[in-house]
């Protein structure tokens, strides 16, 4: 079963660490693809306002053989990047490996990568080829991946996702909202205040489990699921 780790690295480690020297609340995100190629991380959101230095510092790097901005959306770029065949470091673990990155963040001082290996001796050996590139790596989350049918998707309860689809379909999350917790109670047969607490746990079970990738939500939500009255879940 394949296994899925968020690990942190400190900026100077990854190749692209460089991109924010400029400034120090900037971050720089991975755009997900799903693979269809050896290629690892070929797109990066990046703040508009630099886009064009961001650029230029890729170009500029001997294991990027081309970056071009394809799209802008508010205050951020999309910059395609095709790497030579000179990657390594990080980069090279992570192919070497058969990692997918899933995502990604970067600030001026580290990049947090959530990646899907294929097993454990792959995580394992990723671990073997960073030490020996010494670079650093911090162990941030892990857990095995789950497939689609399985009770815990995206880390949710049966109950959770339940009640999270019921509170979307009734309109709770539209403004105005159509629909209270109360009603939402009355709907599954169940206290609002059951609602209310099975509801915030479910939203932070499924946010840590697609969007955080640099602290370890789900582990803590879990845990503190583990010690709720089971009315609450």
């Amino acid at each position: 079963m394949s296994v899925i780790a968020t690990v942190a690295v400190p900026a100077t480690a990854f190749r692209l660490g460089s991109l924010l020297d400029w400034d120090a609340d900037a971050t720089v995100s991975v755009e997900t693809t799903v693979p269809t190629s050896e290629h690892i991380v070929p797109y990066l959101w990046v703040p508009a306002d630099a886009v064009d230095d961001v650029v230029d510092t890729l170009e500029a790097d001997r294991t990027v053989a081309s970056a071009s901005i394809v799209d802008e959306i508010d205050d951020s770029a999309l910059v395609k990047v095709e790497w030579t065949g000179a990657v390594n470091g990080l980069l090279e673990a992570i192919r070497r490996n058969e990692a997918i990155v899933t995502s990604a963040v970067g600030t001026p001082s580290r990049w947090t990568f959530r990646l899907r290996f294929p097993s454990d001796e792959d995580l394992s050996a990723f671990y073997a080829d960073c030490a020996d590139r010494d670079i650093r790596v911090e162990l941030v989350e892990l857990h095995q991946a789950v497939s689609a049918d399985r009770d815990r998707r995206f880390g949710l309860t049966n109950a959770q996702r339940e009640l999270v689809l019921a509170a979307y379909d009734a309109g709770y999350f539209d403004v105005p909202r159509r629909t209270t917790l109360v009603e939402l109670g009355d709907r599954l047969d169940i206290s609002d205040s059951a609602v209310s607490q099975r509801l915030r746990r479910g939203l932070a079970a499924l946010i840590g489990s697609t969007l955080v990738t640099d602290s370890p939500t789900v582990a803590k939500q879990s845990s503190s699921e583990a010690d709720s009255p089971p009315s609450e879940r």
